[in-house]
């Protein structure tokens, strides 16, 4: 008897050192389970999921090397009702019954922490589509309605674009020749921004708000009968001017102050853009003295397009100058910008000072002026705190 129990103990003492190492690992693994797993799920540094799928991959091995070693335990009976070796297999077989469990419970952890890790993953995205709109609801845009480079070839006098429902020029060519994008000009716009500039790069602006809110720029380009509105009030809302522009003096839109006036027809002559700060003729005054944005001196202004109209009057930008007819003579000249302009014997042409957009906006008051290159559209967030 004495000799049995000793040799039961050696047995065991033995079996725990050959298995050592696995029962450290099942052991570790158990460890690892109740442990790391929390530590995982409060760690936002690492891949969540592919902690636990490695961890899991250990786990799963784990049951296959206990039942190795219930294999082994056999090896130790010593007759046929040994109750040692019979109470150490059980233990074993619960034990890699558990580990079973408990890696369906990790690989269950695995899928809830997927599912955690979407629902996460899905406020991020919803916040971020909270703090775009945000930012949305502070942007605003300017579209460009239209270019004019005074020196293109291409004459945009009082009948041409500005309210025939046409598009001029192209995209790509926005900037540097003359351009309408009809798309913009008939869409509502409550502000207006008249920007001179050297292929995109800004050199002067102007921002005036319209007195009647909700109206397409071809809509106010239409109502020419009897036409001469002055379309905006209390002048411009925003001024600027980079430093060292040149050509300031006389120039139609930033040497000049008051409103906008959209179709200053008086007799036979028409201006569509126009500052009310400048000379405004009289309806009836035939002097062609009134300077501006789309020009002609022989056209009936408050028709919206006149079949007999003389291309040979028609110039695109007129500076600001006090040169009535019949004393503006050809020696003096009326001084017009570029070479776009019909032979009429007062137009003279000069340099240009720049090509001219015109932008609109629905909601934004301000133009943009820290060096910003240019584009068919361009956006604006202000501070509304």
């Amino acid at each position: 008897k004495q000799w049995y129990q000793r040799r039961v103990v050696i047995t065991a003492g033995e079996f725990y050192r050959l298995h050592r190492e696995k029962l450290m690992m099942i052991q570790f693994a158990a460890l690892l389970l109740l442990v790391g797993s929390v530590v995982a799920l409060a760690d936002d540094r690492g891949n969540l999921t592919d902690r636990l799928e490695s961890f899991h991959a250990i786990l799963e091995k784990l049951p296959g090397d206990m039942f190795e070693i219930e294999l082994d335990l056999e090896t130790y009976k010593e007759e046929d009702q040994d109750e040692l070796v019979a109470e150490a297999d059980e233990q074993a077989s619960a034990i890699r019954k558990k580990l079973i469990e408990a890696s369906n419970e990790v690989y269950e952890l695995r899928l809830l922490a997927e599912l955690l890790i979407r629902r996460k993953e899905k406020k991020q995205e919803e916040k971020e589509k909270e703090e775009k709109e945000e930012e949305d609801r502070r942007c605003g845009t300017w579209n460009l309605g239209m270019n004019l480079n005074p020196s293109d070839g291409h004459v945009m006098g009082y009948e041409t674009g500005w309210s025939d429902d046409s598009s001029i020029g192209s995209l790509k060519e926005a900037l540097i020749k003359d351009y309408l994008n009809q798309t913009v000009w008939n869409t509502p716009a409550n502000h207006i921004a008249i920007v001179r500039h050297h292929q995109g790069a800004l050199d002067a602006v102007k921002v005036f708000t319209f007195k009647h809110w909700g109206l397409s720029l071809s809509h106010r380009f239409k109502d020419t009968d009897p036409g001469r509105n002055v379309v905006s009030e209390g002048g411009p809302v925003q001024v600027y001017t980079t430093p060292g522009a040149h050509n300031l003096v006389d120039d139609p839109i930033f040497s000049v102050g008051g409103d906008l006036a959209f179709n200053w027809g008086y007799s036979r002559n028409g201006a569509r853009l126009v500052l009310s700060g400048g000379h405004l003729s009289g309806a009836d005054v035939d002097d062609d003295n009134t300077h501006g944005f789309g020009n002609n001196f022989w056209v009936r202004p408050k028709m919206i397009e006149d079949p007999e109209a003389s291309p040979g009057w028609a110039h695109e930008i007129s500076n600001n100058q006090d040169c009535p007819y019949p004393s503006c003579t050809q020696v003096t000249g009326v001084k017009i910008q570029g070479t776009d302009h019909g032979s009429g014997s007062t137009l003279k042409g000069g340099p240009v000072y720049g090509n001219y957009a015109l932008y609109v906006s629905d909601d934004v008051t301000s133009f943009p002026t820290d060096g910003l290159k240019l584009g068919t559209s361009v956006i604006v967030c202000e501070n509304k705190e």
